[in-house]
């Protein structure tokens, strides 16, 4: 019989796998083509692994950025993917429902990574990017409801490497 962390560390790895069928909120209202949450999920962690090379982090802060944004967004497995108008309404407390699922598990000290706000930046700028460069995409494509989440994503982008792949990427933007 296995342990009790053994078990509740199982039943994380279920109820993540919600993740690859979760719609992206923003793409479905936009529109756009389906991505789900974990599609958005191995984006963003790429986009990660770029952003820690060119800052030179290193192995240790390289690895921390990777599972922070790996588990990013794995509250929404629990409380959906929700726009930021919802998240106005609801006001869901992420933090909490991260906690309780990597709590007692053998994951449960990734908990002070989400916390860390030295990494916050560079897994925010990651989050940004994918999703710039998905509205990029989506809007070359003829989708012209993409404008917002291009200068959504702009004004959130704040390391000087993020600032320089969110350039290139609209350099990608055709007129």
């Amino acid at each position: 019989m296995p342990d009790k962390k053994a078990r509740k560390t199982f039943f994380l790895l279920l109820e993540s796998l919600s993740l690859k069928n979760l719609p992206r909120t923003g793409w479905v209202n936009a529109k756009a083509p389906r991505e789900s949450v974990a599609e958005h999920t191995y984006g963003a962690c790429l986009i990660a692994l770029v952003l820690a090379r060119m800052e030179g982090m290193g192995g240790k802060g390289e690895s921390a950025l990777l599972r922070r944004v790996l588990l990013h967004d794995l509250h929404e497995a629990r409380i959906g993917d929700l726009t930021p108008g919802q998240k106005a309404k609801q006001k869901p407390d992420e933090k909490k429902v991260e906690r309780e699922m990597l709590g007692k598990t053998h994951l449960e000290k990734e908990i002070a990574l989400l916390a860390d706000d030295k990494l916050a930046v560079l897994a925010k700028d990651a989050d940004r990017l994918d999703m710039l460069l998905r509205a990029v995409e989506n809007s070359n494509a003829g989708n012209r409801n993409m404008r917002r989440f291009i200068g959504a994503a702009l004004g959130q982008i704040k390391s000087k490497s993020g600032k320089k792949l969110a350039k290139m990427a609209l350099e990608k933007l055709e007129k």
